[in-house]
């Protein structure tokens, strides 16, 4: 019987996929969230970048960002890394060490270890950008998801997805 077992999880697997017309799930993919307070809603993917490596430290209106990401070994943390900074975890940690030791930013982003938790910390504190994966719920009322180049995360083009 335990011999069976990989043979009828194969089955059930074939049946299900089959039973969906074949159909694969949508790539999954970052979404970049403000505070509704924020009235930012588009970014360019250039800026985006350049926010989350401090290089952009201010918000139009003159208040300075805020940042959160998620961990590294979260599926939005490793797609933030390879599509968004282009960065190993290593290189990221780095590059934010030596622009705090040279003075080029007050810290580095808060590593937010939770998907409710960082739509918690955004929506509470309206200076703020983090991300999460992009999930069928809605989000608390507290966040805005912010469009990149114009596309919202359900966009084929958008930029931060496992594609």
């Amino acid at each position: 019987m335990r011999a069976c077992r990989p043979l009828i999880v194969a089955l059930f697997l074939l049946v299900l996929v089959s039973s969906t017309g074949g159909a694969e799930p949508p790539y999954p993919s970052v979404s970049f969230l403000v505070s509704a307070k924020n009235p930012i809603r588009d970014v360019s993917a250039g800026d985006l970048r350049r926010i989350f490596l401090g290089e952009i430290s201010r918000w139009s209106n003159g208040h300075r960002i805020v940042l959160f990401v998620r961990p590294p070994d979260t599926p939005e943390g490793r797609m933030f890394l390879d599509r968004l900074v282009r960065m190993s975890d290593i290189d990221y940690s780095q590059w934010w060490l030596g622009a705090v030791f040279r003075g080029q930013a007050a810290s580095a982003p808060q590593v937010i270890g939770s998907h409710e938790g960082m739509v918690r910390a955004v929506a509470t504190t309206p200076d703020s950008i983090g991300f999460v994966v992009t999930s069928p719920a809605p989000l608390e009322s507290g966040v805005a998801v912010v469009a990149v180049e114009g596309h919202p995360p359900s966009d084929p083009r958008y930029l931060v997805s496992a594609q």
